[in-house]
């Protein structure tokens, strides 16, 4: 059984889900919830498991697992489990249930540890927490654009973007956001996408697709062809074939 149980889909009003997604949502719902309901009631689940980037460097490594699972807000909970459920749930069956769960997982843990060591090098700049899906629900976003380039999405169900635009605009629109309300917010987003980005393509793919260039080289001349000058008096003439 063990990872053999995620594989298959089940049937939630009338749309198929992939069971690795469904326990990604569950997850993340329920822990949600309880840590919610626990911070009101003196239980501090919802604290022990946010990304604290000291304490993880204290010894609490679980903390760059655990993050992504605890949202405190009502409407980027919603949002980010509907995009996990319909991004996530593409991606599961491009790359099969362990894939998308080990990238999923690794991706987490990834942002969470240089999340962490970043607090080492601008400790006044790195939030002293951080919780909620949305850095991974970006994350793969890209992967979905990467994979399906020409499926469109309809931004605020008004502006289509695809493919390499929708990435500038996940890229962009975390950029205006950090403006808007503080960079420090936004660190594990621009990691998360970073890490995606390179995790797709490789570095040197990635700075190609960005930024394509066309090289022209010559066409090599072969050693048994010359040139053949032309003689309008010949019949038929030389330089034709």
């Amino acid at each position: 059984m063990g990872m053999r149980s995620l594989d298959g889909t089940f049937v939630v009003m009338g749309t198929r889900v992939p069971r690795v997604v469904g326990l990604l949502v569950g997850l993340t719902l329920g822990l949600s919830i309880l840590g919610a309901v626990g911070s009101r009631n003196g239980l501090p689940l919802r604290h022990a498991g946010a990304l604290i980037p000291d304490l993880v460097l204290g010894g609490e490594v679980w903390r760059v697992v655990t993050w992504v699972f605890f949202e405190t807000e009502a409407l980027p909970l919603v949002f980010g489990l509907l995009g996990l459920w319909w991004f996530g749930g593409d991606l599961s069956q491009t790359w099969g249930s362990r894939r998308f769960l080990g990238t999923y997982l690794g991706l987490t843990v990834a942002t969470g540890v240089a999340t962490s060591l970043l607090a080492l090098v601008v400790p006044g700049f790195i939030q002293p927490a951080y919780a909620g899906p949305w850095p991974l629900v970006d994350a793969l976003i890209i992967a979905w654009a990467t994979h399906y380039p020409y499926r469109d999405l309809y931004v605020y169900f008004v502006l289509p973007l695809r493919g390499r635009n929708l990435i500038y605009a996940t890229l962009g629109g975390t950029l205006l956001f950090g403006l808007l309300y503080g960079l420090p917010l936004f660190v594990p987003h621009f990691i998360a996408q970073g890490m995606m980005l390179v995790y797709l393509r490789g570095l040197r793919n990635l700075l190609l697709r960005i930024w394509p260039t066309r090289v022209w080289t010559p066409p090599r001349r072969s050693s048994n062809l010359r040139a053949v000058e032309k003689n309008a008096r010949e019949e038929p003439p030389r330089w034709l074939h």
